[in-house]
């Protein structure tokens, strides 16, 4: 608001009301004052209200990101293992402005080195501007890239001695009155390092794991067993980056409820029950007695943005000191009728006043604040709370950047098939000291939040793509979140010492949880294949080849581009037509430019790339389309039949289970609930995840227009990516599943994504064998998925083992057909050092397995 004052040259006492929009983690930090300076404009052009929207797109594209780090570590022991000496080197992208960079890198600089004795310490982190994404503040705001190359390095190094990471660790962690990297004495606050390390360690068993999954690991076979754990302290509140001051109001009212406010905000962390909690226990209220109003700007003093996990610390602080202030005068209210003389001989407990020396003598909070009143004191008051001073050397570089510290420790427990390079996440253990614990569910949601976010979403999914300044990663099929499946058990352990710089000895936790999950999980990882890594995310390719792939051009471009760039558009040109029976279904689809909305799946993302109208026939609801039915030995399918009907048919559980094991990992259940096989067979995506079992049972579609039927099998139907053979005002009515193969059958189906729900098929590969008396293979089909330009089958390598029985030389031969087949046909895409391995060790566990069963 004052950003936009000062543009508009407006005066900054305007008043502006906060709204809980949820979701901060630095997000709405700095970047806020480019759109509130548009909107504030506009309004005072127009003198009408302004909204921005942004779509997905959009908001990738302007948003900014955190900083991607370069970082060079240079590390020195004795030969007992103690840390002499360590040189960082640090390289920070600011993208096209500075931003919060000299900030968000003072950070990095006082906690790069980590919770170590280190008496010799060099840190030199150095900004630079380029044609990326601009990049400012984000959760953890320079301590996550920091952590992750020391704790990291802690591993290497621990190996280089033959010691395991915790001796290491142990052998140097901060002990209490050490002194830190930067040169402060850690002695005003309890250091729990070593504490955090010890329970974590304990709590998993961490050297036994780490003995018995050397053990199967040394077993050989594609799954590897990684644990790993990740040491950190972070420097609480703001400290030296700025003035580190917060605001609260109380009131109290007549009947003893309380209203508070405080200057710091609520983003959907929880801070309104914390701080409701806080002035609870301050007066010794039930929580029901008190009411959180968040306050327009101009009816609180600024206290400071909501950022730096400051929330608890600083806002706590001022709801006690206004708090205290109050107190005061009741207790001189109260003085004569309860025998006390201060507000320290009193204790406020259970909605009553009670002298602290002499019990029976008490009174309800009601008619201690009915005295107050008569008395004339001031049952309102403002609290004002100042961080205690730290100080901090710039030329230097050296000094107390923070007055106190908080300390965790994290472990992962993996399994990662080597295969592939996919990661699954078996447990998690978090330990964090917070001070003293105010909110347990706050606390458990923070730590829950944060290692998802960190782990799962910042160490393996969250792979943001810039080529050229150029954004690749513009929505949510690229650019991946971690989803409720993709979490494992998460282990949560609260560490609980006072400090007396927070409100009942509560510090912070909503970074410093964040901060630790990459390097746990990188640490595992490593651990489990047996090479360092030290790049993240975790991705499949970086995790298989050992680097990332930078993807050109998305498919999506190349599908609708048009001569000009893409723009991804709002849908403001629908006409949706609902027909009532088939027929007129068929009719309406006889007029140009009409097209099928049946689960609407596809149709509604491929219109966003459209400015033609689009009309759309609407099918979903024709029963017609719908239902498996028996036709003599064969199933027909209704085409508007949605996944998870297919998937509950018993009769397709039976005779079918690669189609049903196929359409059990197509996307979410909402997703398979709404989208149809008819839909996703016209759609024609390389992937087609429906499509690859059908043609290995040999399914026959029908397509049909308002005069003519035809059948045509669906091998034939797609042409290539996205193309097929229907034609305009043709509709796919059903697919045909002809009687399965006589005999006992071996069906496989291998399917590859990024991650466990909401999942994007990467590759797949749908088999089925049957073996003759002598165990030779008599049958044969495979059918490739999103690996070629369209679902196929591999004639050539089916035709490499037809007769033969599945011994390693067949299966040799068969694979380099195959490896020959997949060369030719993608090895000049960028894709190609992952996919085509991958594909290859895909077959041969197809075969191996095949051959295990015979």
């Amino acid at each position: 608001m004052r950003t936009a004052c000062v543009v508009l040259w407006l005066s900054t006492s305007v008043c502006r009301k906060r709204a809980i929009v949820g979701g901060s983690f630095g997000g709405k930090d700095d970047i806020i004052d480019h759109l509130a300076c548009r909107a504030a404009l506009l309004c005072h052009l127009t003198g009408r209200p302004v909204k921005f929207t942004y779509n997905r797109e959009q908001s990738m594209r302007e948003s900014y990101k955190r900083h991607p780090y370069k970082m060079k570590y240079k590390i020195g022991l004795d030969d007992e293992a103690h840390i002499q000496a360590i040189k960082i080197e640090v390289l920070a992208d600011d993208g096209s402005y500075a931003g919060q960079t000299p900030f968000v890198t003072w950070r990095s600089s006082v906690q790069a080195a980590g919770p170590y004795r280190i008496p010799n310490v060099r840190v030199d982190v150095t900004g630079v501007y380029t044609n990326n994404n601009y990049t400012s503040a984000f959760r953890g705001f320079g301590a996550p890239q920091v952590i992750l190359a020391n704790e990291s390095l802690m591993d290497e190094v621990a190996a280089a001695f033959g010691l395991s990471p915790l001796e290491l660790r142990k052998r140097n962690i901060l002990q209490q009155g050490d002194t830190s990297m930067a040169g402060q004495v850690f002695s005003e606050h309890t250091v729990s390092a070593e504490e955090v390390l010890a329970k974590a360690a304990n709590s998993v068993e961490f050297m036994a794991k780490r003995e018995r999954y050397q053990q199967l690991n040394a077993q050989g076979g594609p799954i590897k067993y990684g644990i790993g754990l990740a040491l950190s302290h972070r420097g609480c509140s703001l400290g030296e980056e700025g003035l580190d001051a917060s605001s609260a109001l109380i009131q109290v009212n007549a009947d003893g409820s309380v209203n508070i406010s405080t200057a710091v905000s609520e983003s959907g962390q929880g801070l309104q029950t914390t701080m409701s909690m806080i002035a609870a226990e301050a007066f010794g209220l039930p929580l029901s007695w008190i009411t959180f109003t968040d306050p327009a700007t101009a009816m609180i003093a600024d206290g400071g943005s909501t950022v730096a996990s400051r929330g608890t610390l600083m806002g706590g602080q001022a709801v006690l000191n206004a708090a205290s202030k109050i107190k005061q005068r009741m207790a001189d209210a109260v003085a004569v009728q309860l025998g006390t003389s201060g507000v320290d001989d009193l204790m406020w407990c259970d909605g009553k006043v009670f002298n602290r020396a002499n019990l029976v003598r008490c009174m309800d909070f009601a008619q201690v604040v009915t005295l107050t009143k008569a008395t004339g004191a001031n049952l309102s008051a403002y609290g004002w709370h100042v961080a205690p001073s730290i100080h901090w050397d710039e030329e230097k570089g050296c000094g107390s950047p923070y007055f106190t510290w908080v300390y965790g420790c994290q472990v992962a427990d993996v399994a990662v098939d080597t295969r592939t390079g996919k990661i699954t996440l078996l447990d998690i253990t978090a330990v964090h000291d917070v001070g003293e614990v105010v909110s347990r569910v706050g606390f458990e949601g923070q730590v829950y939040g944060g290692v998802v976010q960190g782990m799962i979403g910042y160490g393996m999914l969250e792979d943001f793509n810039i080529e050229n300044g150029e954004v690749k990663s513009e929505n949510f099929d690229t650019y991946l979140l971690p989803t409720i499946r993709d979490i494992p058990n998460i282990n949560v352990i609260a560490v609980e010492n006072h400090d007396k710089a927070g409100p009942y000895g509560a510090k912070v936790i909503g970074e410093p949880v964040l901060e630790l999950g990459g390097v746990a999980l990188n640490n595992a990882v490593s651990f489990a294949i047996g090479r360092w890594n030290r790049t993240l995310p975790l991705t499949l390719e970086q995790v298989r080849l050992g680097y990332n792939l930078k993807k050109p051009v998305r498919q999506s471009e190349v599908q609708a581009h048009d001569g000009e760039h893409k723009q991804v558009l709002r849908l403001n040109t629908l006409e949706v037509s609902q027909p009532a029976s088939l027929d007129q279904a068929l009719t309406l689809l006889a007029q140009p430019g009409a097209q099928v909305l049946a689960g609407g799946t596809d149709v509604l993302v491929q219109a966003r790339l459209k400015t033609t109208p689009v009309r759309l026939v609407n099918i979903s609801g024709l029963g017609e389309l719908r239902g498996i039915h028996a036709e003599g030995d064969a199933l027909a399918i209704g085409a508007g039949t949605c996944f998870t009907n297919l998937v509950s048919d018993e009769r397709l559980q039976r005779n079918y289970p690669l189609l049903v094991t196929a359409c059990r990992t197509v996307g979410s259940l909402q997703l398979r609930n709404r989208a149809t096989v008819g839909g996703n067979i016209v759609n024609a995506a390389p992937c087609a995840d429906s499509v690859p079992p059908l043609m290995v049972y040999g399914a026959e579609v029908e397509l049909r227009t308002a005069s003519e039927c035809r059948r045509v099998p669906l091998e034939s139907f797609i042409t290539g990516g996205y193309r097929t053979q229907l034609q305009p005002g043709e509709l796919l009515t059903r697919i045909t599943l002809l009687p399965p193969p006589a005999g006992v059958l071996h069906p496989f189906y291998l399917q590859l994504g990024r991650r466990t729900a909401v999942n994007i098929t990467r590759q797949s590969l749908t088999a089925l064998f049957r073996l003759d008396a002598h165990g030779n293979i008599e049958l044969c089909r495979l059918v490739d998925g999103a690996v070629f330009g369209k679902p196929q089958r591999l004639t050539v390598v089916e035709q490499a083992l037809l007769g033969h029985a599945p011994t390693p030389a067949v299966i040799d031969n068969a694979t380099a057909a195959l490896e020959t087949l997949v060369t030719e046909a993608i090895g000049g895409r960028w894709s190609a050092p992952y996919k085509i391995p991958v594909y290859l060790d895909m077959f041969r566990q197809v075969m191996t397995e095949l051959a295990q069963q015979e």
